[in-house]
């Protein structure tokens, strides 16, 4: 019997990693590594408007209060506050790879963090009304198994919704990408942070959105494990909220 095939968010970028099996220890050091000064690196790097963006995306997929929600590569929380601050509940079930920013984000919210993997939740089945993952989608293993998990843990009728950054479609649009992604933000993050490791994160993020499988593949795949209404939602030619539904 044939197995279907894996559905890698990118290739293996040997710049940074060597083979696909040594990518989750790569990533994972990389964000315990730089977790202290992450939210840093967002609040100037996108002079706050990245709240702005969660909080309205979080909106759209009608987030509303008393809805178990869990967060999936929560990171150091900038989703989960955004949450927060919608339902007015911290009662959020967060999951993250990194002891380092779970450590974080346990110092803003009074939430439930466990470290986990996205293709592997830790969760118990048909449990939540929401699952949101925030740019976390290019450091998964493979697509197909976390979309599954995320169906899995769903309630019928419950809905999925990814927010992350896409490769730009016009040549203009990827100049300005390639600059502010790949040249300004990592250069911004040594500025700010005085250490290497805020600049390689930022430059490894580039070339993760530049490798990235198209947002075709990445919607073909949740509607593959079972999820109907799948659809794409852009901003500014580059930022992405992918939203489904699992059938009710």
């Amino acid at each position: 019997m044939e197995t279907d095939p894996e559905r890698k968010p990118h290739p293996v970028l040997k710049d940074y990693y060597g083979d696909e099996s040594n990518k989750r220890a790569f990533v994972d050091d990389l964000f315990d590594r730089t977790a202290p000064y992450y939210d840093r690196i967002l609040r100037f790097g996108f002079l706050g408007t990245g709240q702005a963006y969660r909080r309205y995306s979080l909106k759209q997929s009608g987030l509303q209060p008393d809805m178990e929600v869990l967060d999936v590569a929560t990171g150091t929380g900038p989703v989960a506050e955004e949450i927060r601050k919608i339902t007015g509940d911290e009662r959020i079930t967060c999951v993250d790879p990194s002891r380092g920013m779970i450590d974080v984000a346990r110092g803003k919210l009074n939430s439930r963090f466990i470290q986990g993997l996205a293709e592997d939740l830790p969760v118990a089945s048909e449990q939540f009304d929401r699952v949101y993952m925030g740019y976390g989608l290019r450091h998964v293993r493979d697509l197909r198994e976390a979309f599954a998990e995320y169906f899995r843990a769903l309630k019928p009728g419950g809905r999925c919704m990814i927010l992350e950054v896409s490769r730009p479609r016009t040549k203009r649009q990827m100049v300005m990408a390639r600059f502010y992604f790949r040249d300004f933000i990592p250069f911004l993050s040594r500025v700010l942070t005085r250490d290497p490791d805020g600049h390689t994160l930022m430059r490894y993020f580039w070339e993760t959105i530049d490798q990235c499988v198209p947002p075709e593949e990445i919607m073909e795949t949740l509607e593959s494990v079972g999820f109907e209404d799948v659809h794409r939602e852009v901003q500014l030619g580059v930022f992405s909220a992918y939203m489904a539904t699992r059938p009710a």
